[in-house]
């Protein structure tokens, strides 16, 4: 249970980081999400505010069961069960978001493995030419009889 604690206290920093350098790309389509967009956009805004929403939930429902977190930051709740039925459904709603928001992007992430996973491997495993320092020269033998 700790692990899974931490583990989502530091998933809340890698969301906000990813957040933080997609901002532009947020303020962009939110701006035009009722004006001409095209479809795919509009589709990804709408998946993504969904799974922000339902990963916000997940993280605060967590935070107020939580048994590890908040008890070594000498913060002690009594908080009713009811939040854990709340953690499990919008835990169980970001995993299903999850999986749209990979499966929307998912020539992304074919393209970006196969760049920086699989190339570097690859190239790890090929026969490299040796540098050619000395080449053979045709040598003439003369024959004195």
């Amino acid at each position: 249970v700790t692990v899974h604690e931490w583990l989502g206290v530091s998933l809340a920093g890698a969301v906000i980081t990813h957040l933080l350098f997609h901002w532009d790309w947020i303020i962009k389509i939110g701006k035009q999400f009722f004006k001409k967009l095209w479809h795919q956009s509009r589709l990804n805004f709408a998946v993504n505010t969904l799974f922000f929403i339902a990963m916000t939930g997940t993280l605060f429902s967590g935070l107020l069961i939580s048994q590890s977190v908040l008890s070594t930051l000498g913060i002690h709740l009594d908080v009713s069960r009811g939040w854990r039925s709340i953690h499990a459904l919008v835990s169980n709603t970001s995993v299903i978001l999850l999986g749209m928001h990979v499966a929307l992007h998912w020539k992304w992430v074919l393209a970006n493995t196969s760049r920086y996973v699989l190339n570097p491997i690859r190239g790890l495993f090929q026969r490299r030419a040796l540098p050619q320092v000395l080449t053979a020269q045709p040598v003439r033998v003369e024959n004195n009889k």
